[in-house]
C-alpha cells in the first residue's frame, strides 16, 4: 500500500504498528510514521493511538510512551492496559497501581474505560511485585463484581499476587475455585512455585502428583524446574526420580536449569550414580556444581571419583575455589593419599588460597594421616602464626581508636 502511494485507513495504519510492537522494532516503527504527514488526523484516530502507545512500550520508551500517553483525548481500555502492563514490566510496579487508581476513577464517569480481564491481569502482577496485599484484595473484589473471576490469565496472576504477598491458603483457594479440571499447566506452576515460596514443598508436590495424574503433558507445559524444585528442598528422592522418569518418557530434551536441579537432588539424596549420569548430560557446568559432585562423592567414601572430578575441573582450567580444594583434600585425607595431598598443597600455594583455614586444617590433616608429622606441624604452625597476625592487626587499630 506504501509503495503504491495510497494513504493508510485507521485500522491499516494501526495494523501496521502493532505489527512493529509485536517484534519490537522500533525502526521499522518509524518507517511507518514517516510515510504519515505530522498533522494527519490519522495520527489522534483512537485505534492508531493505542498501537503507537504499545510500541513506544514493547520498546521500552516509557517517556515517550507516556507524554503520548497523557496528551490522548480519549483514552481506551486498551490504553490504560497498555500503560499498566508497560509500568510493570519496567519495575515501576507502584507507577502502575498509581494508574490503576486513576483509571477507576476515570470508569466512575465513562463505563466504556472499566478494567477488564487483561487490565486486572496487569494490575494484579503489578500488586505481586508491590507486594501490595491490599490493594491486591481490592482488586479481587472488582474481579468478582465484574465477573472476570472465570478468566485463566486473572486467576493465575491472582493465584500468583497471594502467593508472592505469603498467603498461600488465599492462592489455593483461587486454584481450587478454577473451573477447567484439571487446571491449566500455568494455573499449576503459579501454585507449586507459590507453596516453594513460601516453604511448603510437601504442598507443591502434592499438586505436581495431582497434575501429572491428569495430563501426560503438563511436565513439558509446566516446566520440569519448577517441579523438580520442591523435591530439593523436602530431599524427596522419590518424588525427583517420578519426574525423572517422566522426563525420560515423554522424550523431553531438559535444558541446563532441570539437570543442574536433578544432580543437585540426586547429591543430597547420596545417589552418586544417578548424579554422575545426569551431571555427564550437561554441557555447560558452573563451578558450584563441579564442587557439589566432588563434595558427594567424598561424603559416599567415593574418594577415588572424587579426585577425578577435581583433576578433570584442573584439566579444563575451571575456575576452582577454596570449598572444591577443601572437598578434594578431604578425599585425600580418606584414601590416605600422600602425594595426590602434596601435589593439591602445591597447587593451591600457586593459587593464593591457602589462606582459608579450611584448606590449610585438610592440608595439614593429610600430613598428619599419612604419618608426615614434620610437615603437619608446619602448617599448624603456619595457620597460628597467622592467626596471630590477625590478632595483632586488631590490637593495632583497637590502640588507635583510643587514641
Amino acid at each position: 500500500m506504501l509503495a503504491q502511494s495510497l494513504p493508510p485507513d485507521p485500522s491499516v495504519l494501526s495494523a501496521l504498528l502493532r505489527g512493529c510492537a509485536a517484534a519490537r522494532s522500533l525502526r521499522l516503527g518509524r518507517a511507518v510514521l514517516d510515510r504519515v504527514p505530522a498533522r494527519s488526523p490519522l495520527l489522534s484516530d483512537p485505534s492508531v493511538a493505542d498501537a503507537l502507545l504499545l510500541l513506544y512500550s514493547r520498546c521500552s520508551l516509557l517517556g515517550p510512551a507516556r507524554r503520548l500517553f497523557d496528551a490522548m483525548p480519549r483514552r481506551t481500555v486498551a490504553s490504560w492496559t497498555t500503560a499498566i502492563a508497560m509500568y510493570h514490566a519496567a519495575g515501576f510496579h507502584r507507577d502502575a497501581l498509581d494508574l490503576y487508581r486513576a483509571m477507576r476513577t476515570e470508569a466512575e464517569a465513562d463505563p466504556s474505560v472499566r478494567p477488564n480481564a487483561f487490565t486486572y491481569t496487569a494490575v494484579l502482577n503489578a500488586c505481586a511485585g508491590a507486594r501490595d496485599l491490599e490493594l491486591g484484595v481490592e482488586v479481587h473484589e472488582a474481579i468478582l463484581r465484574d465477573g472476570c473471576g472465570a478468566d485463566a490469565f486473572v486467576a493465575v496472576a491472582l493465584i500468583d499476587m497471594y502467593a508472592k504477598c505469603g498467603r498461600v491458603a488465599d492462592a489455593r483457594h483461587v486454584f481450587d475455585a478454577i473451573p477447567t479440571n484439571p487446571p491449566s499447566a500455568e494455573a499449576c506452576t503459579a501454585m507449586v512455585e507459590g507453596y516453594a515460596r513460601n516453604g511448603a514443598p510437601k504442598e507443591a508436590m502434592d499438586v505436581i502428583r495431582r497434575a501429572l495424574c491428569n495430563d501426560i503433558e503438563v511436565g513439558n507445559k509446566m516446566g520440569f524446574a519448577t517441579m523438580i524444585k520442591p523435591c530439593n528442598m523436602e530431599t524427596a528422592l522419590r518424588s525427583g526420580q517420578e519426574i525423572h522418569a517422566h522426563i525420560i518418557k515423554s522424550g523431553y530434551k531438559p535444558g541446563m536449569k532441570t539437570l543442574s536441579l536433578l544432580v543437585e537432588l540426586y547429591v543430597k539424596c547420596d545417589r552418586m550414580g544417578s548424579a554422575k549420569q545426569v551431571f555427564d548430560e550437561l554441557a555447560v557446568k558452573d563451578v558450584g556444581l563441579w564442587g557439589r559432585m566432588v563434595a558427594g562423592f567424598v561424603r559416599n567414601g567415593m574418594y577415588i571419583q572424587a579426585l577425578g572430578m577435581y583433576i578433570k575441573m584442573v584439566s579444563l582450567d575451571i575456575g576452582l575455589d577454596s570449598l572444591v580444594v577443601y572437598w578434594a583434600i578431604k578425599a585425600c585425607v580418606g584414601m590416605l593419599g600422600l602425594e595426590e595431598g602434596k601435589q593439591i598443597h602445591g597447587r593451591v600455594i600457586k593459587m593464593g588460597c591457602f589462606s582459608e583455614d579450611c584448606v590449610i586444617d585438610g592440608v595439614g590433616e593429610v600430613y598428619g594421616r599419612c604419618g608426615e608429622s614434620g610437615e603437619a606441624y608446619k602448617v599448624k604452625k603456619l595457620r597460628k602464626n597467622r592467626i596471630n597476625g590477625l590478632l595483632a592487626q586488631v590490637n593495632v587499630v583497637e590502640h588507635g581508636s583510643q587514641q
